[in-house]
């Protein structure tokens, strides 16, 4: 397999709505889900510097199709982006949608084939369509949300799991990685404390995360006055033991957007174009169920193709993002990635260093618990983040130095596992 681009293609424009409520979230209450992607694709735009008309093709990622009543999505959305008569594709990959999206755009545009690719994710988690009305929606749980979701598994080999997997997965990867490594149920509580801890630090500086509170804020408004009494309480159960429902995702409606064209082109359409140097996308079945439930093979592949196409190694990271819509799920992708020794990602939590003003920064809009998950945007909303780290543009979260290189990692529902690196031009 030759691994490389042809070209050099560079991410000219990102843009991404608020996460939270189509029902609720003041910012986005009331909007259509065409209304909703627009506003992450006009920030797209705008920020690449590029008129609509000299997109040649769009690929719309949208995984619940059952929520959102949008078959066909680049047919249903052409007109409201103003992209009509362009070359057009649905796709997606689940939880990894708009990044296998951004990969896919890579090989058009290195290909030749395409100047400039718009790709898009869009999801509605919390809400579904009214009796089939494309304006008005209405509240889905969560059960029936990842009943939806859970089609994704290959339906010719395995039950459908319902949502009962998700928690049992926490528990089954928590207890693997706790007995390979020696650690205790204490310190394990401690170090997941320490990770949420973070990361709504982060989503209390990101002003389109659906959590905006900190963990002690949170706490305080609950009456407690000890973290630690209030991580153990009654409000912050266990989903399967060890793990609790803090260090789980946030269920969003929400869209990204992104702008990719041809790097040699890219600084007279973008002020800060960031490159996409490598990309790893691997797909397998669930993972857990072997012997070691922290060995990923899938994880493991798509860091070796990306880490080999773009040419750079673990230490030449200065700031990534794994997908955490389960916390021990994104430690152990942590270490397969090389970014933090294997075995010690609680110990780094615990002493504070995956902080956006630590050594080793983590997921700084503050990952799938704080920052929300929309299902297909929600790999467009981390790389969105990443480009702001990398353009000096994240506000109070921003780390410093600005990061050169960073790493998207995304899960497409555990089963399609990719890896985007990125270099500040």
């Amino acid at each position: 397999m030759r691994n490389k681009l042809r070209d050099g293609v560079s991410i000219l424009g990102v843009g991404c709505s608020q996460f939270g409520d189509l029902l609720e979230t003041p910012e986005i209450k009331g909007l259509s889900l065409q209304e909703l992607t627009n506003q992450a694709v006009q920030e797209a735009l705008a920020d690449a510097g590029v008129d609509p008309l000299e997109i040649d093709a769009v690929f719309i990622g949208n995984a619940m199709v059952h929520s959102s009543q949008l078959p066909g999505t680049y047919s249903q959305l052409a007109k409201w982006l103003g992209m009509q008569f362009k070359s057009g594709v649905h796709f997606e990959a689940q939880c990894s949608t708009t990044n296998v999206g951004a990969a896919m755009a890579a090989m058009a545009i290195a290909s030749g084939v395409y100047g400039k690719v718009l790709v898009i994710g869009f999801e509605a988690t919390r809400t579904r369509a009214k009796e089939l009305s494309p304006y008005e929606r209405e509240p889905i749980s969560t059960d029936q949300a990842w009943a939806w979701t859970d089609l994704a598994v290959n339906q010719a080999y395995s039950v459908p799991q319902g949502y009962e997997i998700f928690s049992t997965y926490n528990g089954l990867v928590a207890l693997g990685y706790c007995r390979k490594y020696g650690i205790s149920i204490e310190d394990y509580d401690r170090g997941m404390m320490e990770i949420c801890r973070s990361r709504r630090l982060h989503g209390s500086m990101t002003p389109k995360a659906i959590l905006q509170e900190t963990l002690e804020d949170e706490a305080a408004r609950l009456g407690f006055n000890d973290l630690k009494e209030f991580w153990e309480s009654r409000y912050n159960p266990f989903v399967a033991w060890p793990s609790r429902v803090r260090n789980v995702v946030s269920v969003a409606d929400g869209a990204s957007a992104m702008v990719l064209g041809r790097s040699d082109e890219a600084r007279s359409y973008s002020v800060s174009p960031v490159e996409l140097l490598g990309f790893g996308i691997v797909y397998g079945d669930l993972p857990w169920y072997g012997s070691d439930p922290t060995v990923w093979p899938i994880d493991r592949m798509a860091w070796q193709r990306a880490y080999q196409m773009s040419g750079i190694s673990p230490r030449d990271l200065d700031y990534i993002h794994t997908h955490d819509c389960s916390n021990i799920c994104g430690i152990c992708n942590l270490e397969i990635a090389g970014y933090i020794p294997e075995g010690k990602s609680l110990y780094y939590a615990m002493d504070g260093r995956m902080g956006y003003d630590a050594d080793r920064p983590v997921s700084t809009h503050g990952g799938r618990h704080a920052f929300g998950h929309a299902w297909a945007a929600s790999a467009g909303s981390d790389t969105y983040e990443a480009v702001l780290q990398m353009r000096g543009e994240a506000g109070k979260r921003q780390i410093k130095p600005w990061p050169e290189t960073a790493a998207i990692h995304t899960h497409g529902y555990a089963m399609i596992s990719t890896v985007l690196i990125l270099r500040r031009c």
